[in-house]
């Protein structure tokens, strides 16, 4: 059987966790949804700005996330 207390949740909600996420989500279809550029250059740009959103957001969590005390 597998014991609980050493699978426990740390720090935030998982819906909290996903929330910075879903918000860089819809401000990247936001700002290429109304955008005129051509289908292929629209796509490649929705992938650069999600890997590099992506990146950006896993940095600044790590870096504001609760360090455990010592």
């Amino acid at each position: 059987m597998s014991n609980f207390n050493s699978h426990k949740l740390e720090g935030a909600p998982t819906w909290m966790r996903f929330a910075p996420y879903a918000a860089l989500g819809i401000l990247i279809f936001s700002l290429n949804s109304g955008s005129e550029l051509n289908y292929f250059l629209r796509g490649y740009s929705v992938i650069l700005q999600a890997q590099a959103g992506i990146v950006l957001l896993y940095f600044l969590m790590s870096k504001f996330r609760k360090k455990p005390n010592k």
